[in-house]
């Protein structure tokens, strides 16, 4: 199936419903603060909204034949590298701890990146 824009934007929200829960999960265990949990996920799903669907349209002009390699290249660019850069800008910002902002990164990009594989290979199956 090739890749369009709505079809680029939908996979985008659903990330996100699925990211916003996941980290208001993560966010609430390490702070137990409402709203230091309400900050950091609205402010990094508003950021990832933009990146996910950049990422997407970026990696359309890589295509690889080998599924697997891609989707792992693709999780490692956008989990790994822009989630460990963005959410822990944001998490230290709000939280102002160090400690807090690791426990929460590390957790959540852990857990990202194993739903990330999973995603894609819903996707590449609808």
């Amino acid at each position: 199936m090739s890749e369009t824009h709505l079809r680029s934007a939908s996979k985008s929200v659903i990330w996100r419903i699925v990211g916003v829960i996941i980290l208001a999960a993560i966010t609430y265990a390490f702070t137990r603060s409402w709203i230091q949990t309400g900050l950091v996920t609205v402010i990094h799903h508003a950021v990832f909204l933009l990146v996910f669907y950049l990422h997407e349209r970026v990696w359309l002009k890589f295509p690889i034949k080998r599924y697997l390699l891609q989707s792992i290249l693709k999780m490692i660019t956008y989990e790994t590298v822009c989630g460990n850069i963005i959410l822990g800008t944001i998490t230290y910002m709000i939280t102002g701890s160090f400690a807090t902002m690791t426990a929460i990164t590390l957790t959540y990009i852990g857990i990202k990146h194993v739903c990330y594989v999973a995603n894609e290979f819903v996707w590449k199956r609808i």
